[in-house]
């Protein structure tokens, strides 16, 4: 972990209050009971009333039968502005966002919603961010500058000023025989051609070279990205997963995960993460509220 975690943000000057959608899981809530201890948030929480056995005068317990309704309820509280944030608790990642992608809601801002992960993983000195692990599937060029501008927002509301973003492909060169390598190309191409953006972007770039400095020089590979990067955007949604889960599991990362392009902070996790890493995501969020 960073020596100043970016889990552990200060408390916001006014409190947030946090709608979640299938709360009725003991994981969800142990994290809602530690960030009651931790005084940073209120909850609303959406499921089986039966099986949310806490009482405290800073949550609310709203029963849903379905997890249909317990998605739609919590996306009104939000809509509503009784809630400042939505939280996926209990239910597949795809109703969540089915439900808050209804056009009747407007919470979508930007023509491409994406998920972004960050990071804190003890062999690397900072914060990494990695997008998308959990939505777009097979991003064309135009959805994956998308992903990778979404991206570049995130790392500034975490100040990172000027981020450096590694397209990843399995190679460091163009090769006409692998698609991602290509696209990995024009995407950074295309932020060389547009600087505007702020941030350092290189591609195609392995995995060790956007990490490793050892691993670049060793290639001779030079720029400001290789071996240094702070955003690394993955060609495919099964190498951002296989990524995601393999630092998570092997490389012992604390990781938070929220949904980019909308108007209301979106917190996704995968329903099998740890309380601390779903806790992690929570104070990531909270901390990045009114940046």
């Amino acid at each position: 972990m960073t020596k100043k975690s970016i889990f552990n943000p200060a408390k916001p000057k006014e409190k947030v209050t946090i709608a979640i959608a299938g709360a009725d899981d003991s994981v969800i809530l142990d994290v809602v009971e530690q960030a009651l201890e931790l005084g940073i948030a209120d909850f609303l929480l959406f499921g089986r009333a039966e099986f949310i056995p806490l009482q405290s005068p800073n949550i609310r317990i709203i029963a849903t039968k379905t997890e249909q309704e317990a998605a739609e309820k919590a996306a009104e509280a939000v809509v509503n502005k009784e809630a400042d944030v939505l939280m996926k608790g209990n239910l597949p990642t795809a109703l969540i966002l089915k439900t808050v992608l209804k056009r009747e809601y407007q919470l979508r801002e930007k023509d491409l919603l994406s998920h972004v992960s960050v990071f804190e993983i003890p062999a690397y000195g900072k914060p990494l961010i990695v997008s998308d692990v959990a939505m777009n599937i097979a991003p064309t060029e135009k959805e994956q500058i998308q992903i990778t501008h979404n991206a570049i927002e995130v790392a500034r509301k975490l100040g990172i000023e000027k981020p450096k973003v590694a397209i990843l492909s399995a190679v460091e060169k163009e090769n006409p025989k692998m698609q991602s390598s290509v696209q990995a190309a024009q995407v950074a191409a295309y932020f060389k051609a547009f600087p505007d953006s702020g941030a350092s972007v290189e591609g195609p770039l392995a995995f060790d070279n956007a990490i490793s400095k050892t691993a670049a020089l060793h290639k001779n590979i030079v720029g400001d990205v290789a071996g240094d990067a702070d955003i690394l955007i993955v060609p495919s949604i099964e190498a951002g997963n296989i990524l995601y889960k393999s630092l998570v599991y092997f490389a012992e990362a604390r990781v938070g995960g929220i949904i980019a392009g909308v108007k209301v902070p979106i917190i996704i996790a995968s329903r099998s993460d740890s309380a601390d890493n779903k806790l992690a995501s929570l104070m990531l969020t909270v901390g990045m509220i009114g940046k």
